[in-house]
């Protein structure tokens, strides 16, 4: 029988047949060669083994899910966000151990320094820069009044895992397990090394339980604390809201129509509502900025009677001077010169810290700002 060319319609029938009949017998085959194949290994596997390959491939999908073009949400902003929590961890992996020496250097002259004088130093930084910190320095007050021996515990035992987990960061980024004189961790991405550095603090703590409880102590303390702030400064956020709407209107009336025509269509209908709370968050500003002028004025005063009182306590003490605060009236003058002097001073600084002591208290100005919002926002 002749042979039917393959480019003829009959010829490219018998072709896709043949290749379909190929293709259905291949399928068969590796079927019967795969089914083989695994029945082989799971003879020759253990249960264990066979349990221990489920758990693996069971990792290798999350991770598979938490790196793919549709992650959850949370591993989405870790993925998207991994490069400005590489920057922040180079920066605290530098700034910390500086903090946490000058701390330790802190403490230390505290130790060996007469109580006298501790308090007459405390009383000049509150002199010159009490303003600053309104709301940080009736919170610590109220954390001493509200249990300070559980949160000075507590406190001490968060300091000792933090000096653990310093150690043990500075010890991870000298390593170099492969030997090429590179660090390991300049060697990693960002996301590698945030999981590294994760596993490094997990490990450096000792006793989890314990950190765990002191944690917790400082969040309740934290919430007697704020109940206190928020009762403290309710004349402070009232004024702030009771301004917001007085110019609630006008604003809106005078600012929208200039706002909305900026803003794309689509969302010009949160145009209302955007202006209204920059408004809010406007006059809370302001209010808070009141509060600081007040705040400036009280710590000057007090901070000045401190000064005074605990220089003339220690100098009663050491034999340098026989004159007790309680029958003379030196403190009180000496101590309000240096309240006004102190108050001055704030108020040509614009009530902010100058170079270096910004640097030196930039964590402190973070808790006061935290404070701030905390019980200005929360309900």
């Amino acid at each position: 029988m002749p042979e039917v060319p393959p480019s003829t319609p009959t010829g490219l029938v018998n072709r896709k047949a043949e290749n379909r009949k190929k293709s259905w017998f291949d399928n068969i085959f590796e079927d019967k060669k795969k089914k083989k194949a695994e029945e082989a290994l799971r003879n020759a596997q253990s249960p264990m083994a066979l349990a221990d390959e489920k758990h693996n491939a069971k990792i290798s999908s999350l991770l598979e899910l938490a790196t793919n073009n549709s992650p959850p949400a949370l591993a989405r902003l870790l993925l998207q966000f991994a490069p400005v929590i590489r920057i922040l961890m180079a920066i605290l992996s530098v700034v910390a151990p500086i903090y946490l020496k000058a701390f330790q250097l802190l403490h230390a002259i505290i130790k060996v320094m007469p109580w006298d004088l501790v308090q007459a130093l405390v009383g000049l930084g509150l002199c010159f820069f009490g303003g600053k910190y309104c709301a940080s320095i009736p919170a610590a007050e109220a954390f001493y009044l509200t249990g300070w021996a559980r949160t000075r515990g507590a406190l001490g035992q968060i300091y000792t895992e933090i000096v653990l987990v310093v150690d043990a960061n500075e010890k991870d980024d000298k390593k170099d397990d492969d030997g090429d004189g590179v660090a390991d961790v300049k060697q990693l991405g960002a996301q590698a090394l945030v999981l590294r550095k994760c596993k490094m603090a997990a490990s450096a703590v000792k006793d989890p339980e314990r950190l765990s409880e002191a944690i917790a102590g400082i969040y309740t303390g934290w919430i007697a604390v704020q109940g206190t702030l928020r009762i403290e400064f309710a004349k402070t956020i009232t004024l702030g809201v009771s301004m917001a709407q007085c110019v609630e209107y006008p604003v809106l009336k005078y600012v929208l129509p200039i706002v909305t025509p900026l803003a794309p269509k689509e969302v010009q209908h949160w145009g209302p509502t955007a202006v209204s709370a920059a408004t809010k968050a406007a006059a809370v500003w302001f209010a808070w900025t009141l509060q600081v002028y007040v705040s400036a004025v009280q710590s000057a005063m007090r901070g000045g009677l401190l000064f005074s009182r605990g220089l003339m306590a220690y100098a009663n003490k050491t034999g340098r001077l026989q004159l007790r605060a309680d029958d003379s009236l030196v403190d009180e003058f000496v101590g309000y010169f240096i309240a006004a002097l102190g108050f001055y001073v704030q108020w040509n600084l614009g009530f902010d810290l100058p170079f270096p002591f910004n640097l030196i208290m930039f964590p402190f100005t973070m808790i006061e700002w935290y404070i701030r919002w905390s019980i200005t926002s929360l309900p």
